[in-house]
């Protein structure tokens, strides 16, 4: 899923971390929020737009013993998206003005001629104003005049919560994407790797199988045997050095475990044979090129392996068979296989000679170099050469 295990963890952890700022962020809001101050005069009509506001009309009025009796009906209108916690109505009353009776508040006469109203709840009176809601609560006022209350400071302290706020669906939306995300990844992970087990061990069948038919190949000559599996061991090496990626590597050493497949058609008595070959026998030792390219023609799984089997002995120069082409005409892999087939050739006893020398194998490459060989890949033989990249093979092998 998104293309790769990198991405899908990059976009994972790209989440987690919007998640947990998107947290703090809302942790530093709700613990952040001012106190709210308000100063309102006049008609209550002007300040609906505020965060909070109060209408205190006059519902009725009477004399009693000469003084104004008034009552008071107020409504205080909570505008924001929090509860209103501790909230407090503070009001200016006209000289020589008490109250005698209230309802849902308690109050405070302060020396300065004000009131402060305020909530009690634990007396059970207006606990909070909820979000876009409003409380109501009343007085009556005695006054030796006539005049109406005007003149309010509000204050109170918003009670806020995470759930308040939007953003905080938003963050469990994108956690419960995250968990179906990072789930599925996992599925996903846990099918590859069972693809991946499977398949290392299908071609674990497919190479031992290649190589049980190599070494019946190899061992139709005597002094062969381990040729096939050795070159496509060195041929991997070289392609890997060269920079060939995974499958590349996995079709060319196919390539070159199948390239002498056409000796399977060549008398033994001309493989075996202890003295120098006549021209017409070598000429038979040459069709395995051609025979081989013929038994892999149906082979279409594995691209190049019929240009691997029929050109690994055309020559740089052009002096090589089947068809005598040269320099770059011939197809990447039979050049590579051209050299690793060569350094076989030359690392191994035969019953002619022993084996040669790292110096005089060294020696014969860079006379070879743009005569019998791709330079190019003599260079990338030279340097594995140097540094002892072969001296593994065996427990390699034994490996794969």
């Amino acid at each position: 899923m998104f293309g790769n295990r990198k991405t899908a963890s990059f976009i994972s952890l790209a989440i987690m971390i919007f998640i947990v700022i998107g947290f703090v962020y809302l942790y530093i809001k709700v613990n952040s929020i001012p106190e709210i101050v308000i100063r309102q005069t006049g008609d209550f009509a002007d300040y609906t737009e505020e965060q909070m506001y109060i209408s205190m009309p006059i519902s009725k009025g009477w004399l009693d013993s000469g003084y104004h009796a008034n009552q008071y009906d107020a409504t205080l209108y909570n505008n924001t998206l929090n509860n209103l916690e501790d909230w407090t109505v503070t009001i200016s009353l006209p000289n020589n003005s008490s109250i005698s009776d209230s309802w849902n508040i308690s109050y405070d006469e302060n020396p300065d001629g004000t009131v402060t109203i305020y909530n009690t709840p634990d007396q059970g009176y207006n606990d909070s104003i909820a979000p876009s809601d409003s409380i109501t609560f009343g007085f009556i006022l005695f006054s030796n005049s006539d005049d109406e209350i005007t003149d309010f400071l509000l204050t109170a302290y918003p009670e806020a919560k995470m759930t308040d706020y939007p953003l905080f669906y938003g963050l469990l939306a994108l956690i419960l994407f995250l968990i179906i995300f990072v789930s599925i990844n996992i599925a996903v992970a846990i099918k590859d790797h069972q693809y991946k087990i499977r398949a290392e061990h299908d071609q674990k069948i497919i190479i031992q199988s290649m190589k049980t038919f190599t070494n019946f190949i190899d061992a139709k000559d005597q002094y062969t045997r381990g040729h096939s599996i050795r070159v496509a061991f060195y041929t991997k090496k070289l392609a890997e050095k060269m920079g060939f990626d995974d499958e590349e590597l996995y079709n060319i050493y196919y390539i070159a475990l199948l390239h002498d497949v056409g000796k399977i058609n060549i008398p033994d008595a001309i493989l075996n044979k202890p003295g120098a070959l006549t021209k017409e026998e070598m000429d038979v030792i040459k069709t395995h090129t051609t025979n081989g390219a013929l038994i892999l023609k149906d082979f279409t799984s594995i691209p190049d392996i019929i240009e691997g089997a029929k050109y690994h002995h055309e020559r740089y120069d052009g002096t090589g068979y089947p068809d005598g082409i040269k320099g770059e005409s011939i197809p990447l892999v039979a050049r590579v296989i051209c050299v690793a087939d060569a350094f076989d050739a030359m690392n191994s006893d035969r019953c002619y000679r022993k084996a040669f020398s790292k110096e005089k194998i060294i020696s014969e490459l860079e006379e070879g170099s743009g005569k019998q060989f791709d330079p190019d890949i003599v260079n990338v033989m030279l340097e594995l050469i140097k540094r002892d990249a072969f001296k593994n093979m065996n427990s390699e092998l034994n490996n794969n």
